[in-house]
């Protein structure tokens, strides 16, 4: 156990982690029953049975605490769907914090909006109100806040500055499923908020996205515009004939989830809760035996945000620590140490080689161009904490005790390696 895995060694862990994504008692019973069920999809035939996209909706408002919800294919989608309905689009600017997944940002450039990146805060890893602020200028419409890996951003602070400015505020909660501000769901704080049923995502259905408001009219719009304008006819329906009512009030796209996907969605919000509480004891004790040999720092959430969800268990390399080595060296020890993927977070958006909202069709044209280049915004808050961040996927959290101090060993044994790797990296 002497040398590093990475040289050689034994590992430290060999014995697996739960698996992603988690088959419930019921699943393969419901995703059978909507396959019998003859209705695959909402624009499929009325078969007498109530749509299982329309139980999702209600089931997942109410988890939230949310008016509404709008299932789309999606998280994009949703964000999309609920910057239309706002009526961003040419000449506005919206504000989106600079280190997140870059559909947060390049969703604004899709309405014909100019995306603007801001700093984050270093001990949430979310976007900060102070660079949100300085950032405003009289074509801002909008601010988007990430709650990223595993805490919210300041929805005070948020709030209050879209109030003072006239702003719409946006909840990207796409990795926050559970989480709270002062008792609220995430996602119910905003005039609208969007969640990712991404496969990796704490509740998934493969692909898929779920908008939330408790805005009447954002929901008929949002509605209206993922189901290329048509909405739910109120009856009677006819069977054979899909119960949607085709209306000339917007210009929408196809953004429907599947009957299928639903039903894996309603499947696993019923573990959602009990899967949470598992990741979060893991987390917290994880915290307490990491920070304890003060060479790393947890992430700190606001007070506010009371009930915690984690997409990613992230941790910071204090500077000078594990003999100088970046977070990208320690993630690629520690990943061999315990066989899993365990690694850095997204690259800032003023570099990630996925993020240049200039490439879209038609965007690259005329003045607006300079203004799509992500290069002309200043990170340096999130390059710094980027370049020292380790990031643990969330079904490791789902592990035992054997699991965790596993991942304590493994930290343990890349600190006493770190000189040899620092040497092994310099040749």
């Amino acid at each position: 156990m002497t040398d590093l895995a990475l040289h050689g060694g034994s590992p430290v862990w060999t014995a697996g982690w739960p698996r992603w994504p988690q088959l419930g008692p019921d699943t393969l019973q419901r995703v059978t029953g909507t396959l019998r069920g003859e209705r695959w999809a909402v624009s499929g035939p009325w078969t007498g049975s109530r749509p299982v996209e329309r139980e999702l909706a209600e089931r997942f408002a109410e988890f939230v605490g949310a008016g509404w919800c709008v299932p789309v294919d999606h998280c994009s989608s949703a964000l999309i769907a609920g910057l239309h309905a706002l009526g961003v689009g040419p000449g506005d600017e919206v504000i989106v914090p600079g280190l997140t997944w870059v559909a947060s940002a390049s969703v604004v450039a899709r309405t014909g909006a100019v995306p603007v990146l801001v700093d984050i805060d270093p001990d949430t890893l979310c976007i900060d109100p102070r660079a949100v602020e300085a950032a405003i200028t009289p074509a801002t419409v909008a601010v988007t806040a990430v709650h990223l890996y595993s805490a919210m951003a300041d929805m005070d602070a948020l709030r209050a500055l879209a109030d003072r400015h006239g702003l719409a505020l946006v909840e990207d909660a796409a990795q926050s499923y559970g989480a709270s501000w002062r008792g609220a769901g995430a996602g119910s704080l905003g005039d609208f908020g969007t969640f990712s049923a991404q496969q990796g995502k704490t509740l998934t259905s493969g692909e898929g996205g779920l908008f939330v408001t408790s805005h009447e009219t954002l929901r008929a719009k949002v509605e209206m515009l993922r189901g290329d304008g048509r909405r739910y006819a109120p009856g009677p329906h006819t069977p054979g004939r899909p119960d949607l009512e085709e209306l000339s009030v917007v210009q929408g796209w196809n953004m429907h989830l599947t009957e299928i996907q639903a039903s894996l969605l309603l499947d696993g919000l019923e573990r959602l809760p009990e899967q949470n509480r598992r990741r979060g004891l893991f987390a917290e004790q994880l915290d307490k035996d990491l920070v304890a040999e003060g060479d790393l720092d947890p992430i700190v959430p606001y007070a506010a945000n009371d009930q915690r969800a984690y997409y990613h268990y992230a941790i910071r390399l204090r500077e000078g620590a594990f003999a100088g080595l970046d977070a990208a060296a320690v993630c690629e020890a520690l990943g061999a140490e315990l066989g899993y993927w365990v690694h850095t977070p997204y690259r800032p958006l003023d570099g990630h080689p996925l993020y240049d909202p200039r490439r879209l069709p038609g965007a690259a044209r005329g003045p607006r161009a300079d203004r799509l280049d992500p290069g002309r915004f200043h990170l340096p808050v999130a390059h710094r904490e980027a370049a020292r961040t380790v990031l643990f996927h969330h079904p490791m959290l789902l592990g035992e005790d054997a699991h965790r101090e596993a991942i304590v060993e493994a930290f343990e044994k890349v600190r006493r390696n770190a000189g040899r790797l620092r040497a092994a990296e310099a040749k």
